[in-house]
């Protein structure tokens, strides 16, 4: 099983108005991008892209809003990018619903930005955005504020520097090619291919099927970005999966569900759609200022499940489960914890008490004894094991792209969910370290990348962590997160717990 390449929708926002112009210039209004980020959703994105597009140029970003209206919809990974400037600036974006944040201006201007996100937030949440416009035959340039300025900085030189500051994807958009629907720069793709070792997200220009799955044969593309071909209905997301599903076997795509939006179905967006399965159930989310609450506040409270978002032990101790979510580094999550003195509160006052605790990404790293990541940090210790990283290259020694971010199937473990309905489903992954000598008996699921193996899911005693993202996985995520949260809560109500 391979991780699944992306196709991503790319809504450029100027205000609240769906905009679109032709190599960022001459911008023609649309519409509501909330709208559209659901339509796309149910044609098969795999992830939306915002892009604050007059953010750069104002020096504010005004997403925050849209991505709270978007998210209570939507249940796909956002990418939020435009006027990021700060840590505090992503912090906002990443609270109000965004997986990821991109960056472009700021980092052309203040290199050292990236290495700031990404002790903050990890590696995996920095998007490093490049606007690259031909100089010359091989010769690109990165340029900023939407395209209009010069930096005099060479692309290939720029790829390379931004994966040393610490960027976990680039995203690479060709200003001669946007908003055209000519064809992609396709020379600046295999140009980029060849020299990243993050994952690669290209744009600009694609407006056929042919284009698409050319960029993505490219080993280290792990996604096409789509605006103008899907804005003016040349491109319909559905239909260039089942063609390539058809024509080209080899390019691993999640799949999408002609069924209905609902719970029921496997790997359909969930959009719009209300459910009551964990009705009467109070849920605390613990509140660290760490990531996205907000992405899992939603999910819970479209499972019917009354949610509280607080850091306050004598507010999470009234809740039937507690969850804790992350985006970010694990030193600055376990500081954060120490600091409100929840990792006490949380091991004397709840989980020795056989109450349920449910660990998502970071969330669920921190679950383990101890990480690597920049250094070596202490975590909770509820479960055996140490989180380090993904081996760089694969079982046949050959180069692994890092951070693993993108849909991946999840394999059964011995402590799998019911009746091992979740076994093959796709759920969002982005990380790049995972749980190891970890013992088989207390894993829920696996994931396979560069043909090994890698514990996606434990459950030991009260506690459950996920490494991917079942809030942000559409249907099947849901419906997984629906029945993990039930039968934990069930068991401890349990008078044989």
């Amino acid at each position: 099983m391979a991780l699944c390449k992306r196709l991503i929708a790319r809504l450029d926002v100027k205000g609240s108005r769906l905009i679109k112009g032709v190599r960022f210039e001459g911008v023609r209004v649309l519409g509501d991008p909330s709208e559209a980020a659901l339509r796309y959703a149910q044609a098969g994105a795999d992830e939306l892209l915002y892009v604050d597009a007059v953010a750069s140029l104002f020096g504010r970003n005004s997403l925050s809003d849209l991505l709270r209206k978007t998210c209570i919809e939507v249940f796909i990974p956002i990418t939020a990018a435009g006027g990021v400037r700060s840590v505090e600036d992503a912090a906002a974006l990443l609270s109000a619903g965004a997986d990821k944040v991109a960056v472009n201006t700021a980092a052309l201007e203040r290199p050292e930005l990236i290495t700031e996100l990404a002790e903050a937030f990890g590696r995996q949440c920095v998007v490093a955005s490049i606007q690259a416009r031909r100089i010359a035959s091989g010769s690109w340039e990165a340029m900023k504020e939407a395209g209009r300025e010069r930096t005099g900085r060479d692309v290939c030189e720029w790829i390379k520097c931004l994966e040393e500051l610490g960027a976990g994807e680039i995203l690479l958009t060709s200003v001669d090619q946007d908003g055209t629907c000519s064809g992609p720069d396709h020379h600046l793709i295999n140009v980029a291919s060849s020299i990243t070792s993050v994952p690669l997200v290209v744009g600009g220009g694609f407006s056929d099927f042919d284009q698409i799955q050319s960029a993505l044969m490219q080993k280290n593309v792990s996604a096409v970005s789509l605006g103008a071909s899907l804005h003016s209905n040349r491109l319909n997301l559905a239909s260039v999966k089942k063609k390539i599903e058809k024509y080209s076997p080899i390019i691993p795509f999640r799949s999408i569900s002609s069924a209905p939006t609902s719970l029921a179905s496997d790997d359909s967006p969930l959009c719009g759609v209300k459910d009551s399965s964990l009705s009467d159930c109070r849920i605390g989310v613990i509140n660290y200022g760490m990531g996205n609450q907000q992405s899992l506040i939603n999910a819970l409270e479209t499972l019917g499940a009354e949610v509280l978002l607080t850091d306050k032990p004598s507010i999470l101790a009234s809740c039937d489960l507690l969850t804790l979510p992350g985006v970010g580094a694990f030193p600055k999550g376990m500081d954060s914890l120490r600091l409100r003195g929840l990792d006490v509160w949380l091991r004397n006052e709840w989980v020795a008490l056989g109450k349920p605790l449910l660990g998502i990404c970071l969330g669920m790293q921190m679950l383990f004894e101890s990480s690597s990541e920049f250094k070596r940090t202490l975590g909770l210790g509820f479960v055996r094991g140490h989180v380090k990283s993904l081996p760089s290259i694969d079982l046949y020694g050959l180069p692994l792209v890092l951070p693993h971010m993108g849909w991946n199937r999840l394999i059964n473990g011995s402590a799998h969910l019911g009746d091992g309905s979740f076994d093959h489903i796709n759920q969002y992954f982005v990380h790049t370290f995972a749980a190891v000598d970890v013992d088989p008996s207390v894993i829920m699921f696996y994931a396979r990348y560069g043909h090994r193996d890698f514990v996606a899911a434990v459950r030991y005693g009260s506690v459950v962590g996920f490494q991917f993202h079942p809030e942000r996985s559409g249907s099947a995520g849901l419906r997984l997160l629906s029945s993990a949260c039930s039968e934990m809560i069930f068991s401890f109500d349990s008078p044989n717990s």
